[in-house]
C-alpha cells in the first residue's frame, strides 16, 4: 500500500524571469512550440493581482495535501510511540515497567507530536520559497515571469534548456 500525502497535481516548478511583456511572451511561444501545454504555463506581470494563484495553482490540493499529511503521519507517529512504549513496558527500566499507563500515554503523545510536527516541516513546502520570492521581486522590479507546472523531471530540464539564455534568472523546484 502507497500513501500519497501531496494532493498537487504539479509539485515541480520553473520560473524564468523576463525584463519586458514582449520576451516573456515570446518564451511561452517558444515553450508551447517546443511541446510543452499552454494550461502549464502561467505569466506573471508587474505588480499582479493574481500573482499568488499564479505560483500556487492548487491551493485546495495543498489543503488536501495538509490534512492528509497531518492525519498520516499522526497515526504513524502513535504507532511508534506505541511500539516504543510496548518494548520498554515489557522489558525496560523498571520505572516502565511500574507504570505502563504513563509509559503508554508519554511515548503516544510524543509520536504523535513528532509525527504531526514533521507533517508540517513537509506542508511548509521551503523548496517553493527561492522561487516564491524570486518571483514576488521580479514583480516588484516590474520584471515580467514565466512560470511552468509540470512533475515530469524531463519536462522541466526542456524547459531550462529552452529559456537559458534568453531568461534574467530562473530557479526551479522538483
Amino acid at each position: 500500500m502507497e500513501v500519497e500525502i501531496q494532493d498537487e497535481k504539479h509539485t515541480g516548478r520553473v520560473a524564468a524571469v523576463f525584463g519586458d511583456e514582449v520576451s516573456a511572451n515570446a518564451a511561452k511561444q517558444k515553450l508551447i512550440d517546443n511541446g510543452i501545454s499552454s494550461k502549464v504555463i502561467s505569466i506573471v506581470k508587474p505588480d499582479d493581482s493574481a500573482i499568488s494563484m499564479k505560483i500556487e495553482p492548487e491551493s485546495r490540493g495543498i489543503y488536501k495535501g495538509i490534512i492528509k499529511s497531518h492525519g498520516w503521519l499522526g497515526l504513524i507517529g502513535m504507532i511508534v510511540g506505541a511500539l516504543i512504549a510496548t518494548a520498554l513496558v515489557l522489558s525496560g527500566p523498571e520505572m516502565t515497567q511500574s507504570n505502563p499507563l504513563y509509559t503508554y500515554f508519554v511515548f503516544v503523545f510524543f509520536g504523535v507530536m513528532f509525527g504531526m510536527m514533521l507533517a508540517g516541516a513537509i506542508s511548509l513546502r521551503p523548496d517553493h520559497d527561492p522561487l516564491i520570492t524570486k518571483t514576488v521581486e521580479a514583480s516588484h522590479e516590474h520584471h515580467w515571469t514565466v512560470i511552468v507546472q509540470t512533475d515530469d523531471g524531463d519536462e522541466i530540464d526542456l524547459v531550462k534548456k529552452l529559456l537559458e539564455g534568453s531568461a534574467i534568472s530562473m530557479s526551479e523546484t522538483f
